[in-house]
C-alpha cells in the first residue's frame, strides 16, 4: 500500500480497540461506583462519616461519568482526575490498613490500560506506580515492599503486551476490512473520506490534484469466454501493472467490477495524463496469460483536475463522463475532463 494507509486506517469504522475499550470503561464506571459506594456503607457502619462522604463522591462521580459518557471515551484529563482519586485512596487505605490496602493496587493499574490513549498511557502507569511504590516502602516492611513492588512491574508488562497484540492485531482488521482482497487497492467504500482528505490538502497547499478512472474494455467477454478465475487474473494483473506506473503517494482504488480509480495528489492534469497513458499501454502492449490462455485487453479511462469551486463527488463525475466519453468513442483510449 501507500502512504495513504496510516491516515486512512484511522478512519475506518472497523475498530475493535476502541469499541473494546468503550465496553470496558462503562463497565469500570458503574463497577467502581458501586464497589465505592459499598466501601462507604461500610465505613458509614464504623461512624467515619468524614471518609464516608468523600467515598460517596467519588463513587456519584465514576457513575455519573458512566451515564454521561455511556457512548463515547470520556476525555483523558477526567479520567486522570478519577486515577488520581483512587491513587489517593488507596495509598490512605495502605497508611491505615496496611498490608490490606495493597489489594487494591491491582484493579487501579489494570484500569490505566484502559482508561488512556497509548499516547501517555506510559506516562500516567509510571506515576502512578511510583506513587504506590513511595507509599508502599514508607508504610510497608521493606520484605514485602520490593516483591510488591517487583509484582506490579509484572502486571505493567503484561498489560503492555496486551496493549501492543491488540495494535497489532487493529492494525491487520483494518488493512484487511480497506482492501479489497483481489488487488490490494482500497475499496470503493473509502473514496469518500480518501477524497476529501485530499482536497483538504491541496487547497491549504495550493497544490494541483487529479483523479483518473480507468475501466477495462468489453471485461465481461473475457469471463464469458474464459471464465471468472482468468477475469480474477486479469484484474489482479492490472492492478499490478496500475501500481508500477504509481508513485509513492498516489492512492489506488478498486472502484468496481473492472473500473480503478487513481487520485494523483499534487499533480496537473497533463502530468496525470502522462501516467494513465503508460498505464494504457502497458495493458494493450502485454498479453494477459494464465496457463495455456492468452488475451489482450485494452482499457477507456478519463482524466480530471480538481477546480477550487468543486466538490469531491463533481470532481469524480467529470473524470467519469470523460471516461465515458472514451468508451463512446471506440474504446481504447484516454479522455481529459474539460
Amino acid at each position: 500500500m501507500n502512504t495513504a494507509s496510516a491516515s486512512m486506517t484511522s478512519t475506518l469504522p472497523l475498530n475493535l480497540w476502541q469499541q473494546f475499550r468503550l465496553v470496558a470503561m462503562r463497565t469500570i464506571y458503574f463497577g467502581v461506583g458501586v464497589v465505592i459506594f459499598v466501601l462507604a456503607g461500610i465505613v458509614a457502619i464504623q461512624g467515619q462519616w468524614l471518609e464516608t462522604g468523600a467515598l460517596v463522591s467519588v463513587a456519584l462521580a465514576f457513575i455519573l461519568t458512566g451515564v454521561i459518557y455511556r457512548n463515547e471515551l470520556a476525555p483523558q484529563w477526567i479520567n486522570f482526575l478519577f486515577i488520581c482519586a483512587l491513587g489517593t485512596l488507596v495509598s490512605v487505605s495502605m497508611k491505615t490498613s496496611g498490608m490490606m490496602g495493597v489489594y487494591w493496587m491491582y484493579p487501579v493499574l489494570a484500569m490505566v490500560f484502559f482508561m488512556f490513549d497509548r499516547t501517555i498511557f506510559v506516562l500516567v502507569i509510571m506515576l502512578i506506580y511510583a506513587l504506590f511504590a513511595a507509599v508502599m516502602y514508607n508504610f510497608l516492611p521493606f520484605d514485602y515492599a520490593w516483591r510488591i513492588a517487583l509484582s506490579m512491574l509484572v502486571l505493567i508488562g503484561v498489560g503492555a503486551v496486551f496493549l501492543i497484540m491488540m495494535s497489532y492485531m487493529q492494525r491487520n482488521l483494518s488493512k484487511l476490512y480497506a482492501t479489497d482482497p483481489l488487488t490490494g487497492f482500497y475499496r470503493r467504500e473509502y473514496v469518500a473520506d480518501m477524497m476529501q482528505r485530499e482536497l483538504d490538502r491541496a487547497q491549504r497547499q495550493q497544490h494541483p490534484v487529479s483523479a483518473m478512472l480507468l475501466d477495462l474494455d468489453s471485461f465481461k467477454n473475457v469471463n464469458d469466454k474464459f471464465g471468472y478465475m482468468f477475469g480474477d487474473e486479469v484484474l489482479r494483473e492490472t492492478a499490478n501493472r496500475i501500481a508500477r506506473v504509481c508513485r509513492k503517494n498516489d492512492v489506488m482504488v478498486r472502484y468496481g467490477g473492472a473500473e480503478f480509480l487513481v487520485v494523483f495528489p499534487n499533480t496537473s492534469v497533463k502530468e496525470a495524463a502522462e501516467l494513465t497513458g503508460q498505464m494504457l499501454d502497458n495493458l494493450r502492449h502485454e498479453p494477459f496469460a494464465v496457463k495455456s490462455m492468452m488475451t489482450t485487453v485494452t482499457a477507456s479511462a478519463g482524466v480530471a483536475q480538481w477546480r477550487a469551486s468543486q466538490t469531491w463527488g463533481q470532481w469524480l463525475e467529470n473524470a467519469d463522463t470523460a471516461k465515458d466519453k472514451a468508451k463512446s468513442q471506440g474504446r481504447n483510449r484516454l479522455r481529459i475532463a474539460q
